[in-house]
């Protein structure tokens, strides 16, 4: 067992200058922490913050101590007892996290293990493909993907030589760009976009077509997903959209899906979607909320849940350090996922 003795929150500073709350767990045997990120319309600013200060320490964890930090599903669901609503709207889904994520690392912390062992179990060594958002313009939010990594840092060259050739940010710069990089490397690079507006159906699938898009995330209608699906052929097309807007979870209109565990709750939480996802052969990305901590346990989450590739801003270098010091960590045992449909 690894009972719990004290759980505190405090107030952390996220990128982008937004405000979140930071969870500390300790018991007898190991220690855990981790930072809420939050996403793109922030409650939490100070005020809001200190609120789930409180609530951590005046009322979820005097809740929580004496429980076994192993005991995962147990503890989140109390978490939602404790909350008392449909939509962790008394707590707030991101202290729900953070005290979830914190439980977990010092479970796994406390049995010496990492935590995407911990998470995930002996077989957790397929490493997820880092997706970078690096660009963007009026039309646009520009991704990129490489589909066949042999090291982690293949993905950081290709990033760097892209921004360092395109002077002028636009979807015919950046394609050109991602094949002559591509070439240089030796590796299939290719990009990733995420629609900002609606547009005509038959103008999407030209541009996958015509400009070496790997992945889109797209605006619009069913019959626009729909359309892509028959039209296209290894390319990811991700349904957060259609998912968000209409609840829409079908293989039928994509085949892809990026997560962000804000919006999820607990870890129990995100580990059910995750396989509902699985299930629906839909391919699990996690993804970056828009304001994220300086923190290393997101690859671990990906890592661990098995989600073939993980959706992160070419800042978030914490990530891509730690991705790479797992690699080295799983040696012969690890293996970088293939990014193909």
């Amino acid at each position: 067992m690894s009972v719990i003795q004290n759980i505190i929150g405090r107030i952390a500073v996220l990128r982008g200058g937004k405000y979140s709350v930071e969870v500390d767990v300790a018991t007898d045997e190991g220690f855990g922490r981790f930072t809420s990120p939050i996403d793109d319309n922030p409650m939490l600013h100070i005020a809001e913050a200190r609120r789930a200060v409180s609530e951590v320490d005046e009322i979820i964890g005097p809740e929580l101590i004496g429980f076994d930090a192993s005991e995962q599903e147990l503890i989140d669901s109390y978490l939602w007892e404790i909350d008392g609503t449909e939509d962790f709207s008394h707590i707030g889904a991101n202290t729900a996290l953070a005290v979830s994520t914190a439980i977990a690392k010092a479970a796994a912390n406390s049995r010496d293990m990492p935590l995407y062992s911990y998470i995930g179990g002996t077989f957790a060594t397929e490493l997820p493909v880092p997706v970078l958002s690096f660009a963007q313009d009026d039309m646009f939010d520009y991704y990129l993907v490489v589909k066949d990594l042999l090291e982690v840092t293949d993905i950081i060259d290709a990033t760097n030589k892209i921004r360092e050739i395109v002077k002028e940010i636009n979807l015919e710069n950046l394609s050109k760009a991602s094949e002559d990089v591509g070439v240089e490397l030796g590796l299939e690079v290719a990009l990733g976009i995420g629609m900002k507006k609606e547009m005509d159906i038959e103008k999407v699938l030209n541009l996958v077509e015509d400009y070496n898009v790997a992945y889109i995330k797209p605006i619009g209608p069913p019959e626009l997903f729909l359309e892509l699906i028959a039209g296209t052929h290894g390319v990811f097309i991700d349904g957060e959209y259609l998912f968000r807007t209409n609840s829409v979870l079908d293989r039928r209109y994509y085949n892809a899906l990026s997560i962000k565990p804000i919006n999820l709750g607990t870890l129990t939480d995100l580990y059910n979607f995750v396989n509902d996802v699985k299930a629906e052969k839909i391919t699990p990305i996690l993804a970056e909320a828009k304001y994220e901590p300086a923190d290393e346990t997101f690859p671990h989450i990906a890592l661990g849940l098995r989600c073939p590739a993980m959706l992160i801003s070419w800042s978030s270098i914490e990530k891509i350090n730690e991705l790479n010091r797992i690699a080295e960590e799983l040696g012969e045992r690890g293996r970088i996922i293939t990014f193909e449909e």
